[in-house]
């Protein structure tokens, strides 16, 4: 193994590690070393180990896969914890320009996530596809996850985080649109064709996501460039629910 010696009572395991790789590699044209796998499986002691007896920590396949990127995607908190402390590169990327902080975000692994910032992961990276920690965590419903990045990065651009609303009104996610909200993201921002969150909500049935943003302060009467409103795409869905809902709030409007 490179001339790396291993205890005997772990010998068994980093062979077997070793073995799973060269498996793994004949089907994803990559081999995975000893320190990937045992990365990947959580395996503290192993990894430990051959950090010990000089495996270079950020040793990687051809595609640019490292150990680090490797736990952090399946939330090996003390893995990933240990590779930092000696030396692991947080915010390296591979060749499609994914970094361990977005497949941990992506994942929802808080954990990782927030030891990967503390150690100077860069929350505003993306990959080759537009792939984001934040955008992924939103789109993915990690509401822990999302929090701690919003803590953690600067104020968001006002259309990114206008379209971040758009997209967790769409989905239902209702715990990460109140984040956002409370980030300071307008309840009534517009995406694509002028369209506001409120219409996504509508759209999607999603009537709690109705509820709160109209509690936000979301506008009941505003239109998207082809003239709808949030009532006329609920109505057009056979969304009677939210259609009620927004039929009182437009009624609480005209009150005003």
């Amino acid at each position: 193994m490179d001339g790396v010696f291993v205890p005997r009572g772990d010998l068994w395991r980093a062979a077997a590690l070793l073995l799973l790789g060269l498996f793994l590699g004949a089907c994803s044209r990559e081999v995975y070393t000893p320190l990937m796998n045992a990365a990947k499986g959580g395996d503290v002691a192993v990894v430990r180990t051959l950090l010990e007896r000089g495996v270079d920590v950020d040793e990687r396949t051809t595609e640019g896969k490292r150990a680090l990127m490797l736990a952090a995607s399946e939330g090996h908190t003390e893995v990933v914890h240990l590779l930092l402390e000696h030396g692991a590169a947080a915010d390296a990327a591979d060749k499609y320009g994914t970094t361990a902080l977005i497949v941990a975000a992506t994942a929802g692994h808080a954990g990782v996530v927030k030891l990967l910032l503390e150690h100077g992961a860069n929350p505003l990276a993306r990959d080759d596809s537009g792939g984001s920690p934040l955008v992924n965590a939103v789109y993915f419903g990690h509401t822990p996850t999302v929090r701690l990045l919003l803590a953690r990065m600067p104020p968001l651009a006002k259309q990114d985080g206008e379209e971040l609303l758009l997209l967790a009104s769409g989905l239902g996610h209702r715990d990460i649109a109140a984040a956002l909200l409370d980030h300071g993201v307008d309840p009534n921002g517009r995406g694509l064709k002028r369209r506001t969150a409120l219409m996504a909500a509508a759209a999607f049935d999603k009537p709690e996501l109705v509820s709160l943003l109209l509690e936000r302060g979301a506008d009941p009467r505003a239109r998207d460039e082809d003239g709808e409103t949030a009532l006329s795409v609920a109505e057009s869905k056979g969304n009677d629910e939210i259609a009620t809902q927004l039929k009182a709030a437009m009624a609480r409007r005209n009150q005003d």
